[in-house]
């Protein structure tokens, strides 16, 4: 039985109608939940979620229309489209339906031993089938009929399931999370937060995941960008603007240069519209990276000085995790590292995770981050001091020393605490939205300030101690008039 209902606009979202096309269409579909959603799943034009109250599961058409099919049964726990088959995997207590989207006909039934499934997922001739209860992921070979084993996961609250970008996703209601996994050998690979941690349902449409935030009774969407290094989403910017007071004591500065380093382009966090407020700062090298310097002339005055610049910052909360395949590359440290390391070591000589477990012991047995350094770089550990800005309360940021460590045959990766966060492993690290890196060391000892001085061109950059004020300008100022 079914029935036609047509619900006003609540939320929009832009979805590829022709994936084959080289010109593809934008649709624009509205969902409205009903009371109590639970699942999402895609079948290339429609939209489907489950109403566990109403024993119901809803499709949307492109125009935002729903049409509701009464399967009558309780505990509807998740649902999924399968394109091979052309139906809608319904899961519910101990069983998972297969419902032909035209009619809502149950086509069959397949009994499964888990009495609270979580969701379901399926990919070619398999259906992972999550338990709600132990965080196990089962699998269901659909043309032998036979259950094929699974692997655990290590998730607490997870509450559904989805199978996208060769991997299964997994959502976690304890912590807002929406966690990646190898569906061949159960590792997780990545997580990506998400802006609700009470989520009923996924489902991963290009680069955008959409998932039922059943508090609010609302999709919502969550860009992310995946490489095989990181997973990155969500994004905040800030205008920041920097007042630095040092002095500069020499008994001439004729010929003599100040270096300005800037805060760095990352994975984590893009900066524009750099600017100072004197314009004799130009572009050049200082310390083997891009940055700004000022030349000195008879005209520049000895004894205190102040220099003030401001940028565009937009961050995003980015996780990384190091997989075995980087791990077996066995790749020596770079020669033009070598600023960075203080006892080098050879990598051939040492197992394949020597690195990231002397990193993560370092992490549980210190207490400082002098500590922390030392333990690092006499384990032959590539490190880089960096001083960082946190906005966690915007009126008031605060500066926080932070480091990014490298690892062989995978790169630099940051850690912005000294004991690990909840989320972090020794394959894990994590850097959130709220915290702006604003200069860095290059080499491992730490940075007074991001203003360096040489008298002269073939001196080496000595750095300044200052004083370093930090305000957030106004959403919507211009930085190219300032």
């Amino acid at each position: 039985m079914k029935r036609i209902l047509t619900y006003p606009i609540l939320f929009s979202i832009f979805l590829f109608t022709s994936p084959i096309a080289q010109a593809q269409e934008e649709t624009d579909i509205d969902i409205q939940l009903t009371e109590s959603p639970y699942g999402l799943s895609y079948d290339g034009t429609n939209f489907w979620f489950a109403d566990s109250k109403r024993r119901a599961i809803i499709k949307v058409d492109p125009a935002g229309r729903q049409e509701a099919y009464n399967l009558g049964i309780p505990f509807i726990a998740g649902l999924n489209f399968d394109p091979r088959e052309g139906r809608v995997f319904v899961a519910s207590k101990r069983v998972v339906l297969k419902v032909e989207p035209n009619t809502g006909g149950v086509t069959e039934r397949i009994q499964v031993p888990i009495d609270k499934i979580g969701g379901i997922a399926n990919f070619q001739n398999y259906l992972y089938i999550l338990d709600a209860d132990s965080g196990k992921v089962t699998v269901y070979d659909k043309g032998s009929q036979t259950f094929l084993g699974g692997f655990l996961t290590d998730r607490s609250e997870p509450k559904d399931i989805c199978f996208a970008r060769d991997s299964l996703w997994i959502t976690d209601s304890s912590d807002g999370n929406v966690y990646r996994y190898d569906p061949n050998s159960g590792k997780i690979t990545g997580s990506i937060r998400s802006p609700s941690k009470d989520i009923r349902g996924i489902a991963i449409v290009g680069s955008r995941i959409y998932v039922v935030d059943r508090t609010s009774r609302e999709v919502k969407k969550v860009s992310f960008v995946e490489t095989d290094r990181f997973l990155s989403s969500g994004e905040s910017t800030y205008l920041v603007n920097v007042k630095i007071k040092y002095s500069l004591d020499e008994a001439s500065l004729v010929g003599g240069v100040v270096g300005l380093l800037p805060p760095p382009t990352t994975e984590h966090q893009r900066i524009r519209n750099l600017k100072t407020k004197d314009p004799k700062f130009r572009g050049d090298m200082v310390m083997g990276t891009r940055a700004l310097s000022k030349k000195l002339g008879i005209d520049d005055p000895k004894g205190a000085q102040t220099l003030e610049y401001h940028f565009e910052a937009r961050t995003t909360n980015v996780r990384f995790y190091v997989l075995d395949d980087f791990l077996k590359k066995k790749e020596e440290i770079p020669v033009d590292l070598s600023p960075f390391v203080k006892n080098k070591v050879s990598v051939k000589d040492k197992a394949g995770n020597y690195f990231i477990d002397k990193i993560f012991d370092a992490r549980l047995f210190r207490s400082d981050w002098d500590g922390l350094k030392k333990s690092l770089l006499d384990s032959g550990i590539p490190i880089r001091p960096v001083k960082t800005l946190s906005f966690s309360n915007p009126s008031k940021p605060s500066f926080t020393d932070t480091l990014d460590l490298y690892i062989p045959g995978f790169g630099w990766v940051p850690i912005s605490s000294i004991k690990p966060e909840k989320i972090e492993s020794s394959r894990s690290y994590q850097k959130g939205e709220d915290v702006v890196d604003l200069y860095r060391s290059e080499g491992w000892n730490n940075l007074p300030s991001p203003i360096l001085f040489k008298a002269k061109d073939s001196d080496f950059w000595r750095p300044l101690p200052a004083e370093i004020e930090v305000t957030l300008l106004p959403k919507g100022t211009d930085l190219s008039t300032n």
